[in-house]
């Protein structure tokens, strides 16, 4: 018989790798790259995976709750009904599907669908509970949920996040809820990006029962024209601390709801609202005037040549508008937002001599002291109200930086008469 090399055995005449026959189920062959090996079990970056394929594949449910395990990730393959149950969390879990159109969970519970108190992941699943309230999560200030790719296709609520200190949801399409997303209590981060509410909802959105250090709504959409609100926010920035902000920005909302976004005004200080179809831009800006005639008084080196000094509004300022400023009855102009902007500072000026003719100059003058690019300069006398003279400045203003009219005789000492004043601060 020819002898035949073991490079030239074909399929059925293989051998199999050295050790085979006492090798454990599972296990395989790993060389050491120096000559040898041995059989291990194949190692893997997630201690603990269960792939779902069926409901009986998580674990046992006790009077209709199922009890997820920490630390572990359940792999959805399919389209997986588990009845009437309900999930609770523990502390990192991972529900992660194969894609949203494929990986989906539906129950016909009517109680909160997934509890928590501990930080979970959710990843590119979607959800049918067309009577179950989705979230139930109550933290205790470290809590985190990083949602991706999770839909809900129908649910009476979409429920409640307490007391958590991050929720980033990205790419969340809710088709049908009576209810939408609460979050309240002492929270951290709260961000939504590309989470969209299409129907049947009465508010959307309400974080008017929290307070957070950031929170950040970008190209969200909330379509539904019937809706009472969309968004609910607390009056007067009152969600944000000091030296916080909250962002909404390219995000749609459907005009026909009763309220856009409830409680938020245009000027809050603490939230930048940009690029959004049916939501008005955030202003900065400020008006005021003086209308009553207020005598500024001029002495060597005191609003005289050299020495200009701010106009004597006494009490007499009238605030028109102010957005993220202050108006100070003495013509004070406050910048109380939190990020430094660059504005446009104007100024229209009528006004007289107490006595005599003399050339009387403006500026408009930035804490106190007098932007000499302002000045503007003309002629006054005692018996005529001159017309409007223009004055104006650009400017960048920080936090608590403040804007005035200054006044300068530079021909003598006589008094100016201030008649008809309108002072205008503006976002350039």
């Amino acid at each position: 018989m020819a002898d035949v090399q073991h490079s030239g055995l074909t399929d059925p005449q293989l051998h199999e790798p050295k050790g085979v026959a006492a090798a454990a189920s599972g296990t395989v062959y790993v060389a050491t790259g120096a000559g040898s090996g041995s059989w291990t079990t194949p190692s893997s970056s997630i201690s603990n995976e269960v792939i779902v394929q069926s409901a009986s594949d998580f674990p046992t449910a006790v009077s209709d709750v199922i009890t997820l395990a920490s630390d572990t990730v359940y792999l959805l393959d399919g389209a997986i009904d588990v009845g009437n149950d309900r999930f609770v969390l523990a502390a990192n879990t991972a529900i992660i599907g194969l894609t949203g159109s494929i990986s989906s969970i539906t129950t016909t519970t009517t109680g909160s669908v997934f509890t928590a108190t501990g930080s979970f992941h959710f990843d590119r699943f979607k959800l049918t509970a067309a009577s179950g309230t989705v979230f139930s999560c109550t933290g205790g200030g470290t809590e985190q949920a990083f949602i991706r790719e999770f839909s809900v296709n129908s649910a009476s609520s979409i429920g409640t996040f307490t007391n958590w200190s991050f929720l980033n949801w990205v790419r969340g399409f809710i088709t049908t809820a009576t209810t939408g997303l609460v979050v309240t209590g002492t929270c951290g981060t709260l961000v939504l990006q590309e989470y969209v509410m299409v129907a049947g909802y009465t508010t959307g959105l309400d974080i008017s029962g929290g307070t957070f250090t950031t929170l950040a709504f970008l190209r969200c959409g909330f379509v539904n024209a019937s809706a009472t609100t969309h968004m609910k926010v607390a009056a007067s920035s009152g969600n944000l601390s000091a030296g916080n902000e909250g962002r909404i920005q390219l995000c749609k909302f459907d005009t026909g709801a009763t309220n856009i976004v409830q409680n938020l005004d245009k000027g809050d200080i603490r939230w930048q609202v940009l690029e959004n179809i049916g939501l008005q831009d955030s202003v900065k800006n400020a008006q005021g005037y003086m209308h009553t005639s207020t005598t500024t008084t001029i002495g060597i080196g005191d609003g005289d040549a050299g020495n200009p000094k701010m106009v004597n509004g006494s009490t007499n300022w009238v605030d028109a508008a102010s957005n993220q400023f202050t108006v100070s009855t003495g013509g004070r102009f406050t910048y109380i937002g939190t990020n430094a902007i660059d504005v446009l500072v104007s100024c229209n000026i009528s006004g007289a001599t107490a006595s005599g003719t003399a050339n009387i100059a403006h500026y408009i003058a930035k804490n106190g002291t007098a932007i000499t690019a302002s000045k503007t300069s003309r002629e006054y006398t005692s018996t005529a109200i001159g017309s409007p003279a223009p004055c104006a400045a650009l400017a960048t203003l920080e936090t608590n930086d403040y804007v005035e009219l200054y006044v300068e005789n530079e021909t003598g000492t006589n008094d100016w008469d201030g008649e008809v004043l309108n002072f205008i601060v503006g976002k350039v």
